[in-house]
């Protein structure tokens, strides 16, 4: 049982809640206003007017608040609401395919963020984190970022709660509408439509006497764009160990591996490697494995409805029905050239360059393998919201009144196409006879491969270029991947006003969230190529890679390889299955599938999670008004309680064997299955529960006219993320030391922060304002993942390694000296030679084409694996500084906006320390601009947006995401009274983004920035 205790002086605390009014129920005041003959009443509108209500939202919170509110209806100033929610302090965003998608607040990433529409929690299609980029802006009003805890406002958000606001008919009864259709230009999709359209239309009305109102919003949009990046999968960090120190350990400690002898390492004193050291040195290296260019195309279709129907049957009561939907159909077109760097090689050529203590390659080189691989992929889901709500609204009296809100909803993503969520094929050809690699300080990662032919001895003696007619067929993956959320949520809330402004605030809520997700991966490990060299010849053909990566650095290098293999992905299926039904590719690899091929996807899901979470809370929350030294003052004080429980259930597969191919040293874990073909799962039940009392406190004063003083003090939580709570074993891989798995943990305890906020706001004309916000957390039960080594998950699972077979090889290989130097390609032979006949190994062909397979059986070791289990145990500190300035330049028309937040962490991550470190991802600082012009007739905008260096993940292999930043513009001109025309520009210098490791050199990701056009039209009345 998870309980929070504090002193009873605490136990009276919280945080306070009225709001002010969204954009359309400033205009519903603004109507009634207009009631009154005797008064005057200017509506300020367009950029100035948004710039306005965001700030009076401001002012008038009760708490540390900040929100944007829309320009016009149907009209946000962004073209996505994570694009205008990053131009608040202290957010900064996710970019997917060049869009916003997902926030960062003061530090915190999306899982640390709530996300409600009209205060409700919304679905997602498996995370807590929720994807803007699912959402058209059209249909909203006003976005609030709550940065405080109030007891009256949902939990779950460290960093903030953000609820999104809809329009809602009767806040500004009468009829109207509007409608736009844009035409979008994406110069990053090679093989996509160049024009590509958006539309969007809202409408709302009220009938008889304004007591009904019917509110829709439709909107669609389909958009074809690319995305191209080179990628170094690890940068596998290393300590210096000599043969001597490895020698001398072994000795020393029979049977156990000196720790710094890892896979990929080097030496000291490797004459092979220039510029590394010659003897042990404190510092660290880096060991790249595969280098890959990757070239996507996606075409993505969204649709958005919303249908509000709201009912007044008299002045003191309102009923509010609402239905969203939202689709987003996703499909990419993935296309890609790689070259595996083996760490294992002996044969490596490098040259490093030193920073301190940071050792990095500038140039690294292989001569092992003989594949060139390549591969071609075709992703497709479909994500879907679903969301029913009803609200009641009743002043029960003059002082007294309640309001009841139900919501049913769903989210569910799911495959799209025929070939699962996911399905690749891989093509390669035997001739590669060398790799390079070469990186740079800002630069790309320049991959160069050298085909042509070796002797026996592993010496070049020829080259050519890539031929189509040595290329064979080689392994595949389809994977079907289904997620589904449901949320059910009821809550009351209630409110009693006292004399002199004074209130209190009492409700209650209950919600239950069942998440579940269901996998199957059919693959097809034949990484050693079927058939015979060019007997798919005739389906592929060479693309090049020129021009693709212009502007990146190292485009254009004259050693990179631009020429690579393409294909029709379903053409080639069709061959594939052909061939092997005609005996001319083999037998079936592994599972074949619904198809018996393996070239599908199945629906038997052989892992099935569900996650159940139910909350029950209650909060009461005071406000008192007070006036101390004649200046105004309130204060509101809250408690909240919740308890929550989870209940996870799971079906995950069983194992039947594991198999050795001894050739390529891969381990592939086979799964039981039945006289049916069907997969034979096992079930697994774990449950967890806590309680929690979340106080808060808030306190305004308006020390002089328009200069606000605030202060606010609140315990807030974070839930674990659904896939740290499923309880379900998953095993990743199976290798020559053991496997490893992961498993969820349905007991962790909510992450909680306390949290201080103090701000000073100067509103001293309209629509402008300063205010100089100091903020710090202190944030406890953060989540890690704690590894459990040789675990014997499954007592019957065997593998060959150190079992009777192997160890009888190694030892007449080596004669039993323990230093003695083998070639795989020796423990190959040994085995073909030696144990053909044996009922656990499977020989083929010969020569250049041998292949040995090994089973484990009874007599061998049963296979350990380490498990990854996350759990409670970290602890930090947060702290910032959010400096905000507005300014609009009386009637000129002109005006600004500019914002910047520090943020700052008791926890770094040291580059100079090699082992498992915990920080929290994420952490930067950000800075915006935002300079505008209108008239009557003209609008024009420009934005910029920059985002400091930040750790994206930590580990012992370190991902830095590197400075950037991003102007986009926007103008419009009015052609009449309702109707205007509109030009966006997103990115308009087309930045690129960065990510390196410990160091520049060690870039991991160089992705190509594109800017995006949209022309378009625009009718209100």
């Amino acid at each position: 049982m998870y309980k929070n205790n504090f002193k009873n002086s605490l136990l009276a605390l919280s945080i306070a809640a009225s709001f002010a009014a969204t954009a359309n129920e400033t205009e519903t005041q603004l109507n009634e206003k207009d009631e009154d003959p005797e008064i005057e009443v200017i509506e300020v509108t367009g950029i100035k007017g948004s710039l306005l209500r965001s700030m009076d939202l401001k002012r008038e919170a009760k708490g540390i608040v900040d929100g944007i509110s829309a320009v016009d209806i149907g009209k946000f100033p962004d073209t996505n609401l994570a694009e205008s929610l990053q131009r608040v302090t202290g957010i900064a965003i996710e970019r997917d395919r060049g869009e916003g998608s997902k926030i960062t607040v003061r530090g915190f990433g999306p899982d640390f963020n709530l996300v409600t529409f009209n205060e409700r929690q919304m679905p997602t299609t498996g995370g807590r984190s929720f994807d803007f980029g699912n959402i058209a802006s059209e249909a909203i009003s006003a976005v609030e970022v709550y940065k405080s805890g109030r007891a009256n406002v949902p939990t779950g958000g460290i960093g903030a709660v953000v609820n999104v606001k809809t329009a809602k008919p009767l806040n500004k009864p009468g009829a109207q509408a509007a409608f736009s259709a844009k035409a979008v230009h994406d110069p990053g999709t090679r093989e996509g439509k160049e024009v590509t359209p958006e539309f969007a239309a809202i409408m709302s009305n009220s009938f008889f006497d304004d007591t009904f109102g019917v509110g829709l919003s439709f909107s669609y949009q389909e958009r074809d764009g690319g995305w191209q990046s080179a990628t170094t999968q690890d940068m596998m960090s290393r300590n210096f160990v000599s043969q001597e120190a490895i020698e001398a350990y072994e000795l020393a400690n029979p049977g156990m591996s000196h720790p710094d002898n890892e896979w990929g390492t080097i030496l000291v004193g490797d004459p092979n490697a220039v510029n590394f050291p010659t003897e042990i040195v404190d510092g660290i290296y880096a060991v790249p494995t595969n280098i890959q260019y990757n070239l996507d195309d996606f075409h993505r279709e969204r649709v958005n409805t919303q249908l509000t129907l709201q009912w007044k049957p008299f002045d003191t009561l309102i009923a509010t029905m609402d239905y969203t939907y939202a689709q987003n159909q996703m499909n990419t077109e993935h296309k890609d050239v790689s070259a595996w760097f083996d760490p294992g090689c002996n044969k490596r050529d490098s040259e490093w360059i030193q920073e301190g203590n940071i050792y990095s390659p500038v140039y690294y080189s292989v001569n092992c393998s003989a594949d060139r691989i390549q591969g071609v992929g075709r992703f497709a889901t479909v994500d879907e919201n679903n969301s029913l709500g009803f609200n009641v609204k009743w002043d029960v009296t003059e002082d007294f009144s309640m309001k009841l809100d139900y919501h049913d909803s769903y989210g569910e993503s799911k495959p799209n196409s025929k070939w699962g969520s996911s399905g690749f094929m891989a093509v390669a050809s035997q001739d590669r006879v060398k790799a390079e690699a070469f990186f740079s300080k800002d630069g790309m990662p320049i991959m160069n491969i050298q085909q042509g032919e070796t002797n026996s001895f592993g010496q070049t003696v020829s080259t050519h270029g890539l031929d189509l007619n040595n290329m064979q067929l080689s392994g595949s993956g389809f994977g079907s991947f289904h997620n589904r959320m449901d949320v059910k949520q009821i809550q009351l809330d209630t409110t009693y006003m006292f004399d002199e402004g004074h209130s209190i605030e009492i409700g209650a809520a209950n919600v239950k969230v069942t998440n579940r997700g269901q996998s199957a991966w059919v693959a097809r490990n034949a990484w050693s190529g079927v058939g015979e060299p060019g007997d798919i010849a005739d389906l592929l053909y060479i693309e090049t890679l020129d021009g693709v990566f212009d502007g990146i650095k190292g485009s254009g290098d004259p050693r990179q390889t631009t020429e690579f293999v393409s294909w029709n992905h379903e053409a080639l299926i069709t061959r594939a299955e052909e061939m092997l039904q005609a005996g001319l590719h083999g037998n079936v690899v592994g599972d074949g599938g619904p198809c018996l091929t393996g070239f599908c996807p199945t629906y038997d899901f052989d892992l099935d999670e569900v996650t159940t979470e139910e909350s029950n809370s209650f909060y009461i929350q005071g406000h008192y008004v007070a006036e101390i030294f004649n200046m105004d003052a309130n204060f509101y004080v809250g408690l909240r309680y919740e308890d929550t429980s989870v209940h996870s259930a799971a079906l995950v597969p069983l194992y039947d064997r594991i198999e050795w191919d001894v050739a390529s040293n891969n381990f592939d874990l086979y799964k039981q299955i039945d006289d049916n073909g069907q997969t034979i799962v096992g079930f697994s039940e774990i449950e967890g529960d806590y309680d929690m009392w979340l106080p808060s406190l808030d306190f305004d004063i308006e020390l002089v006219d328009d200069v606000i003083l605030r202060g606010a003090y609140s315990l807030t939580v974070t839930r674990p993320v659904y896939n740290d709570l499923k309880g379900a074993l998953i095993i990743h891989y199976m290798g020559s030391e053991g496997g490893f798995g992961q498993r969820g943990n349905p007991q962790l305890l909510p992450m909680e922060s306390e949290n201080f906020d103090l701000s000073l706001e100067w509103y001293y004309d309209e629509a402008s304002y300063m205010s100089l916000g100091l903020w710090r957390k202190k944030v406890d039960n953060f989540i890690v993942s704690a590894v459990f080594e040789d675990q014997p998950l499954f007592s019957d699972l065997r593998t060959p390694i150190e079992g009777d077979l192997y160890n009888q090889a190694i030892a007449d290989i080596t004669g039993g000296d323990p230093f003695f130097e083998y070639e795989p390609s020796d423990v190959l032979q040994y085995f073909a030679d030696n144990f053909a006949d044996h009922p656990n190994v499977e020989v083929t062909g010969e020569g250049e084409d041998l292949e040995v397979v090994v089973t484990g059986n009874d007599s061998d070791p049963v296979a350990t694996f380490d498990v990854s289990i996350p759990i409670n145990q970290r602890k930090t500190n947060v702290e910032g500084l959010e400096v905000a300035f507005q300014h609009a330049f009386g009637e000129t028309g002109f005006g600004f906006q500019a914002n910047f937040t520090i943020v700052e962490g008791n926890l770094n991550y040291d580059i100079n320390l090699n082992e498992e470190q915990w920080v929290v991802p994420g952490m930067s600082n950000t800075a915006n601009l935002v300079v505008f012009y209108e008239n009557d007739f003209f609008e024009s905008r420009i934005a910029y947006n920059w985002r400091d260096k930040y750790l994206q993940s930590a580990g012992r292999d370190p991902r830095f995401v590197e400075e950037y930043y991003q102007i986009d513009a926007s103008a419009s001109v009015k052609l009449g009274e309702n109707f205007s025309i509109f030009i966006e520009a997103i990115n308009l210098t087309e930045e690129d983004q960065r990510i390196h490791g410990r160091s520049s050199y060690q870039v991991r990701e160089y992705s190509v920035g594109h800017s995006r056009y949209n022309l378009g039209a625009r009718y209100v009345f």
